[in-house]
């Protein structure tokens, strides 16, 4: 699913903040050209994955980080554990944020 793929890459990316709607289904299937059954697939396994909320005849919402259930950020989570045992909270800030490219938020 290529949809889902850009969709979880953009959000990851800082580009949907959490809380912020995605575009509607029908604006994703014109400006990609495919049926907005793809689009709500995508939405669907999103939803499933954790990422996003969606909610009836409103739209689908990034869902706040904290909430996000990847086990990734479970991993991520344990190594920054790790790390605050040798490092300071602003040195490991520092570091994640020059892999970043910059203080993004």
């Amino acid at each position: 699913m290529r949809i889902k793929s850009h969709i979880e890459h953009l959000i990851h990316a800082g580009a949907f903040l959490e809380g912020e709607a995605l575009p509607s289904v029908r604006k994703i299937a014109l400006d990609m050209g495919v049926n907005p059954n793809t689009v709500m697939k995508s939405y669907q396994s999103l939803e499933r994955d954790g990422l996003i909320e969606i909610i009836p005849k409103k739209g689908a919402f990034v869902k706040s980080f904290q909430s996000i259930n990847h086990p990734k950020l479970k991993e991520l989570d344990s190594i920054i554990n790790q790390l605050k045992l040798d490092y300071s909270s602003d040195d490991i800030i520092k570091y994640i944020q020059s892999l970043l490219g910059g203080n993004k938020k």
